[in-house]
């Protein structure tokens, strides 16, 4: 006897796989946002080694996701998984390179940080194939970030929090 439609769905691998790289486009794009920059290319990305260095100071540490609000709405599946990030996603800047895991969930990219403004910037991650990723980040407060991230298919807006 197979099982009902609704459960063999759920053990269907397409749904889960659009959820890893939904994830995945997530945790770039916001950590590429949010992140310091390395040190090449600083210059020439608009602003001063001194204002990238002073947000990449402010970058750097650990972060949870809180919130992604995407610009489409998500097949409820995958807004349920995405629930469950709430509680696991850890995001990592460590001036060069970010860093998000969770269960099932490993995400490492390069990135970069352009156009430092008091508390805004924009920030391009890089997947392995060299895809960008762009975000523009704003931190609000001492302790989160809030990331509008500006590539399809991840557009959204995301609110990362420090860890403690």
């Amino acid at each position: 006897m197979s099982p009902p439609a609704s459960l063999s769905s759920l053990r269907h691998p397409r749904p889960l796989y659009a959820f890893r790289l939904l994830l995945a486009g997530c945790a770039v794009a916001l950590a590429a946002q949010a992140a310091g920059c390395g040190s090449g290319g600083a210059q020439a990305s608009g602003g001063t080694a001194a204002e990238i260095a002073s947000i990449d100071a402010r970058l750097r540490g650990t972060f949870r996701l809180v919130r992604f609000e995407p610009e489409v709405p998500l097949e409820p599946m995958l807004a349920s998984m995405l629930e469950f990030q709430y509680a696991h996603l850890v995001i990592r800047f460590d001036g060069q390179r970010i860093v998000a895991d969770s269960p099932g969930l490993h995400v490492d990219r390069a990135y970069e940080i352009r156009d430092p403004a008091w508390d805004r910037f924009k920030i391009i991650s890089y997947d392995e194939a060299g895809l960008a990723y762009e975000a523009v980040c704003e931190f609000s407060g001492e302790k989160e970030l809030i990331v509008y991230a500006q590539t399809p298919p991840w557009k959204g807006v995301a609110t990362l929090r420090r860890a403690q």
